[in-house]
């Protein structure tokens, strides 16, 4: 009877530097100079070079050995690198063993698809939202279900179930056959409409330093610029001159770099402000939203809002000053049916001097309502 022995057994003695590891996305790009093989399929390797890193097979029988090149990394991805291998060897294509529900996450996380600002919000909404300590494929379509519905804000929990779907997707076929969380869907949540009046505005301003810093600020600066406060919250004094603010584009929330001006009322937050905007490097942005803003509306007596209703309250108040909508959407950097189409195209004025008009004049009004 001939006994054929499988290519790995062969495969383990193809070079002596070779060293066994377990190949994720995470440690291939973290590689030095050298040969590597997988520790699940040793005959499946990658040889990392000062330029590039080469996917590879070793097949045949001993005394006929040799190597086969399957491609290069990344733009053969380590899943179908490791298909691509157990075609070439003649082997059956598995799953992966089943991680942790916390081990795929952090590599969820690692992945260089993040801008810094997605993977701080899609972090945060994961690792507040989803607990779970056992494997992947434990986890079932009721375990989402009910993680879903426990979180209780609407908008959150329509958040909350798109960020675990996306990590699910991911997951499969990489570490699950299906994803667990196919077939769920949240009501869509209302749209919102609330705006604070004048009174309301001045016991949210009073209230916020109490709040403790950065929080208080925070909320003093959306009143004022009516930005999104993820764009505030990620503020950096090299963004911030005399008369302007600059928000780079991996901030924002269309991708586009923006720019819009300030006033007296903005310049003199930031000099009371104890430690923000952030300095040197690193940007480390505000957490804890939740608890400070349950603390917010106890202090100030004001109910039934949210943070983005300050957007709204500002864009609003532009109108009731004259200010043009067109002139409004450019200082909140929003797209709409007058930003966009042949417009977003082609019309490429920033309408500068109305930007400063319109916050000059909103400012001064702000400030009226606040000497009351």
């Amino acid at each position: 009877m001939v006994h054929c022995r499988p290519p790995w057994l062969d495969a383990r003695r193809v070079c002596k530097s070779v060293q066994k590891i377990g190949l994720t996305d995470v440690t291939i790009r973290s590689l030095k100079e050298g040969t590597y093989s997988d520790a699940k399929l040793p005959a499946f390797c990658i040889r990392v070079g000062k330029l590039k890193k080469t996917w590879f097979v070793v097949k045949g029988p001993r005394d006929r050995r040799r190597r086969v090149t399957l491609g290069h990394y990344p733009t053969l991805s380590l899943l179908d690198a490791r298909k691509a291998a157990h075609k070439a060897l003649g082997t059956t294509s598995a799953l992966s063993p089943s991680l942790s529900f916390k081990e795929a996450l952090d590599l969820f996380l690692e992945q260089d698809r993040w801008r810094p600002r997605s993977k701080v919000v899609i972090s945060q909404s994961l690792r507040r939202n989803f607990h779970w300590m056992r494997s992947l494929d434990k986890i079932t379509h009721e375990d989402v279900a009910q993680a879903v519905e426990a979180v209780k804000a609407k908008s959150a929990r329509a958040h909350a179930l798109k960020d675990i779907r996306t990590f699910f997707n991911w997951c499969v076929p990489r570490y699950l056959a299906s994803s667990p969380a196919e077939g769920l869907a949240v009501a869509a949540a209302p749209v919102r409409e609330r705006t604070l009046s004048a009174d309301e505005l001045v016991k949210v301003w009073n209230a916020a330093p109490r709040c403790g810093e950065p929080f208080g600020s925070i909320v003093r600066l959306l009143i004022v610029l009516g930005q999104r406060r993820t764009e505030v919250a990620f503020l950096h004094q090299e963004w911030i001159s005399e008369d302007r603010i600059e928000l780079p584009s991996w901030l924002t929330k269309n991708g586009k770099a923006h720019t819009f001006p300030i006033g007296p009322l903005t310049r003199s937050i930031f000099e009371e402000a104890i430690d923000f905007p952030a300095k040197g490097e690193g940007i480390v942005p505000f957490n804890g939203w939740s608890k400070s803003k349950a603390r917010l509306d106890k202090l100030s007596g004001v109910t039934d809002w949210t943070l983005h209703d300050l957007r709204r309250t500002f864009a609003t108040n532009l109108a009731a000053l004259g200010t043009p909508i067109h002139v409004t959407e450019k200082i909140l950097n929003h797209v709409s049916g007058t930003t966009g189409g042949l417009v977003g195209v082609y019309q490429k004025h920033t309408y500068w001097p109305e930007q400063v008009a319109a916050v000059t004049a909103w400012e001064n009004r702000l400030q009226s309502i606040l000497s009351r």
